[in-house]
């Protein structure tokens, strides 16, 4: 995927923007219902946008006794795309 499609896919809508909000705060593994309480998006919403930054690799997604997701600090779009959702204050400092 070229890197105007990966931005596009990754930050295409507001879900989006939450969910990574509430994973780079977090800094660990976290569940649906977690992101439900942090984002207060619907989890039909959160499943559907999660499944998207799943497969652009810029959310991680371990099955344990639940299905836990953690933000993919090693990509490096979303290294960059954190770092500035923090510069601006969008993102609170860990």
């Amino acid at each position: 995927m070229d890197v105007k499609k990966t931005i596009e896919t990754g930050l295409g809508s507001i879900g989006k923007i939450k969910i990574i909000r509430a994973l780079a705060e977090e800094q660990k593994m976290v569940t649906v219902y977690l992101l439900h309480k942090k984002t207060r998006l619907k989890r039909e919403d959160i499943k559907s946008n999660l499944d998207d930054l799943v497969q652009l690799g810029w959310v991680n997604q371990n099955r344990y006794a639940n299905v836990m997701y953690s933000i993919n600090a090693e990509n490096p779009y979303v290294g960059k795309v954190v770092n500035f959702l923090r510069d601006v204050g969008y993102v609170g400092q860990t």
